[in-house]
């Protein structure tokens, strides 16, 4: 009851403060629960990944996070810098079972908020909600280190409930992951993104310059 509550706020707050005011909101909302997960530090990968399959850091909290840890991130030297990660099932997948069960749809607002935020800021979102998801786990980034360096957030891919999907070519560049085999993560997960050390100088970068 009380999400699909939640859910017809969306509308509302469009109407009232605008689709770009709703964005506002939604970025705020994920940058503060972002500090409230406080800062973690490891001593290298392995000892995140193992917090993370444990529920032990931050990003845990948006549900079952793999680590694919056959999915290492190289710099230009051959170090690993960073891993892929992918989310199961997004936290709000019941929400919106619930709103189409019960309402039929989701708010007009939902889709006009993801475009414009597509269209703002980055081409990853594929409803509202995923701003959360991408403020947070940006956020969440910068408050852990591993061997003392900081980490990044760059996102990949998004699949919707429906089944579109979105996908960024430019951090797939970054990295130097193929597009299709992205795709093909999103047959069994909602999203995925990567952590990279912060500075690090990865493969795609370098290229560019």
């Amino acid at each position: 009851m009380l999400d699909i509550a939640l859910v017809s706020l969306i509308q509302d707050m469009s109407e009232k403060a605008g689709v770009e005011g709703t964005i506002q909101y939604w970025l705020r909302v994920g940058e503060n629960l972002a500090k409230r997960m406080g800062k973690e530090a490891y001593m290298g990968w392995p000892s995140f990944n193992v917090a993370l399959r444990e529920g032990r850091t931050a990003f845990s909290i948006e549900g079952n996070v793999v680590a694919l840890t056959d999915l290492a991130i190289t710099d230009i030297d051959g170090d690993v810098v960073g891993y892929i990660y992918a989310l199961e099932k997004c936290v709000f997948e019941p929400t919106i079972l619930r709103v189409r069960y019960s309402v039929g749809q989701l708010p007009k607002a939902d889709k006009q908020i993801a475009d414009e935020y597509n269209m703002t800021y980055r081409n990853i979102a594929v409803c509202n909600f995923c701003i959360i998801h991408v403020k947070f786990r940006e956020e969440v980034a910068r408050n852990i280190t591993i061997a003392g360096q900081p980490l990044e957030a760059l996102h990949l891919a998004n699949r919707g409930f429906t089944g579109d999907t979105k996908i960024d070519e430019e951090n797939l560049n970054k990295i130097g992951i193929n597009r299709e085999y992205v795709r093909s993560l999103l047959r069994n997960y909602a999203c995925v993104f990567a952590l990279v050390m912060k500075g690090a100088r990865l493969k795609g970068e370098v290229n560019e310059e």
